[in-house]
């Protein structure tokens, strides 16, 4: 392998690493601070070792994960979902690579409520399909990241009319799985589509 593949490698791997790092020590910060709050409510309580010594870890991911459910009940309310929208874009612009697990998750959970997340779709221009995400659109314009190759994090910015390219959705783990495979399986979106003719948007 040649240096700038070696150099590539990396750096593809520290945009991968970084957000994961963010991640984990933020969940483990969150677990120390909830189980120092919670021992001495359950020591006195007389329950921190109900379960044994796995007591206050089990209580403490349990309220965490109520709290995160609360968080998702709240998330409903329109005035909460704007602000969530607006802290999400904040932390997405300093640390991008953290949308492709957005991505991820809300493919798995069928999340489709967010106005400006990335949205994978095929795109049809200069005579040919690409696998690309919407990262902004308008009525006329629209702003794609238009994958080259077999990744999806190699490619191109375009900002093109809309009544210029044929957008067909799709879903990240096509996108990711396809892409991986050469291709092989974009024509069953397209047919899944009813896309069987190219078509300019008007």
């Amino acid at each position: 392998m040649k240096f700038s593949g070696i150099k590539t490698t990396l750096i593809r791997g520290l945009t991968l690493a970084v957000p994961l790092f963010i991640v984990v020590y933020v969940l483990i910060r969150f677990i120390q601070i909830v189980r120092k709050i919670i021992t001495p409510i359950a020591t006195k309580m007389g329950i921190h070792h109900i379960l044994g010594n796995a007591t206050l870890t089990i209580l403490t991911i349990l309220l965490i994960l109520l709290f995160i459910l609360a968080l998702g009940l709240l998330a409903k309310i329109r005035m909460v979902s704007n602000v969530r929208q607006k802290l999400e874009n904040t932390i997405l612009h300093f640390v991008p690579s953290l949308n492709y697990f957005k991505l991820m998750a809300d493919d798995k959970l069928k999340v489709t409520d967010s106005q400006n997340e990335w949205k994978p779709v095929l795109v049809f221009s200069e005579e040919k399909y690409n696998a690309a995400f919407i990262v902004e659109e308008s009525e006329q314009l629209v702003t794609l990241f238009v994958s080259k190759g077999t990744s999806l994090k190699d490619g191109e910015i375009m900002t093109v009319n809309r009544k210029d390219v044929t957008i067909v959705p799709a879903t990240y783990d096509e996108l990711n799985k396809f892409s991986r495979a050469f291709g092989k399986g974009f024509i069953s979106i397209l047919e899944k589509n009813n896309t069987l003719t190219v078509e300019k948007q008007s």
